[in-house]
């Protein structure tokens, strides 16, 4: 099922609920309060009761007859009404129709018990003589004469929780009303929810068919971006993914064609070697073998270079990790590279001009190997008489530092970006005698990566390059 009909669903079930129980908790809290206020103004009437009773209780001495005069009370206060009004042949509206309107005004039921709970009247006459237990008489209000209780009368809702017609009949409307307008806002939440899913899943919905396009090898398309929520952010890493892989996918054509360039041209001369001793052209003599041996061996050296870039890029590179000490290593590398250095009239140095931690945490041979690529590259591309110099220098904390720089013509910023990619030359006219395969410095970066640290391009204050590696300190 498609995501847009699931969220739909949910919010249908969502809502549902939410409705349901709103209706239920309403309702219940509705009818209780409800029932609660008929409860009170029937206490109010009970209370005007009291006074009426009572002074029948003070004249007659005794409950006999009370009957009858509850009965006959909306006549009695019709006839005392009118005379009050209109004096004794006095006729008005309300004298019209007197019981009528006060059998309206007084239509609730009214019942008297006794002190013993014995009611003794009943205006539905139902329950006379019958006897209610205390429990039920505490809802009532006492008849109280002369201070002291004689009877308790009970009105409406004191005698049965049952609501009366028109009390339900109000009840009813609001609970209509209320069931309504649940269903309307169950209706305009669905709606909007529907419009929200589709809102939500359309996005994902570009993102699932440019994830098919990404399946296809289509990584030229970038995924548009609406908005600034979460899927928004997706998009914008969804597309920074298909930069990675566009960018991945092109080295990966820029390898295998560089890879097959550089093992073209010794596997072309061992050919052409081969074929011409077979065809008399060339003599088959120790000078020609030791031709073919020689690229034989720049071949395999090609092959074991690339193997090792590929063992160090896999995280299969096995590092011996003890404490480095890079003034000593980079010392090491300076005597190393004098006499080279000196066959081109340059000068190599070493500078290490203030006391700081240097040891690093490392495999010795393989910083080693670095140091060496480094200084080796510094001293190929300076011109007679320029300089190169190791430096020591500090680092952030927990971390150790060195440079190498040069003299030499320097790197663009747009090149040092590239500079470590595998078959990389500055110079696309320099051939491998003099400018190296470009694997040297790709190894050189993944083996500072493999250690946790980084190398860096600036400009050199000697003019030329200056190459910054920062390695972790080592903590003995």
């Amino acid at each position: 099922m498609r995501l847009k009909y699931r969220l739909s669903i949910l919010f249908l079930a969502v809502i549902a609920a939410s409705a349901t129980t709103t209706l239920v908790l309403v309702r219940r809290s509705t009818e209780t309060m409800f029932r609660s206020f008929v409860f009170d103004g029937d206490s109010e009437k009970a209370k005007a009761y009291t006074s009426i009773l009572a002074e029948y209780q003070l004249e007659k001495q005794s409950w006999v007859g009370v009957q009858g005069f509850l009965v006959g009370l909306p006549q009695m206060l019709s006839l005392s009404l009118n005379k009050e009004i209109q004096g004794e042949a006095g006729w008005t509206t309300l004298g019209k129709y007197p019981v009528a309107n006060l059998r309206s005004l007084m239509a609730d039921r009214v019942v008297v018990a006794d002190l013993r709970g014995i009611i003794v009247a009943d205006t539905a006459d139902e329950l006379i003589g019958t006897t209610h237990p205390d429990m039920h008489l505490d809802h009532g209000v006492p008849i109280m004469v002369n201070f002291q209780k004689t009877g308790t009368v009970l009105v409406g809702s004191m005698i049965d929780s049952s609501l009366t017609g028109e009390n339900e009949r109000f009840l009813g409307s609001v609970m209509r009303s209320l069931v309504w307008s649940t269903f309307a806002s169950a209706a305009i939440a669905i709606v909007m929810g529907l419009l929200f899913s589709v809102r939500i899943t359309k996005p994902l919905g570009i993102l699932a068919k440019a994830a098919q396009e990404v399946g296809s090898g289509e990584l030229s398309v970038p995924v548009p971006i609406v908005g600034k929520d979460e899927i928004a952010e997706l998009s914008v890493s969804f597309n920074e993914m298909k930069d990675k892989l566009k960018r991945l996918d092109d080295a990966k054509k820029q390898v295998i064609a560089d890879s097959a360039h550089e093992l073209r041209t010794p596997v072309t001369l061992i050919q052409g070697m081969i074929e011409g001793m077979i065809d008399g052209i060339l003599p088959l003599d120790g000078q020609s073998l030791e031709s073919i041996h020689e690229e034989t061996v720049r071949l395999a050296t090609l092959i074991d270079t690339l193997r090792e870039l590929e063992i160090i890029e896999s995280g299969e590179l096995e590092l011996s990790i003890e404490g480095v000490d890079l003034v000593e290593a980079n010392r090491k590398a300076v005597l190393l590279f004098t006499a080279t250095a000196s066959a081109k009239s340059i000068h190599l140095s070493h500078d290490c001009p203030i006391d700081f931690p240097s040891i690093a945490r490392g495999d010795y041979l393989r910083l080693g190997e670095v140091i060496y690529n480094l200084v080796a590259n510094a001293i190929k591309y300076t011109p007679p008489g320029g300089s190169v110099c190791v430096r020591n220098i500090p680092g952030p904390v927990g971390f150790v530092r060195f440079s190498v720089e040069d003299s030499g013509p320097g790197i663009s910023p747009e090149e040092r970006e590239k500079i470590f990619d595998r078959f990389y030359r500055i110079d696309k006219s320099r051939d491998t005698k003099t400018g190296g395969r470009g694997l040297g410095l790709a190894i050189a970066s993944e083996i500072i990566k493999a250690h946790g640290g980084s190398i860096t391009i600036e400009d050199a204050s000697l003019g030329g390059a200056s190459f910054i590696v920062t390695l972790p300190q080592y903590d003995s």
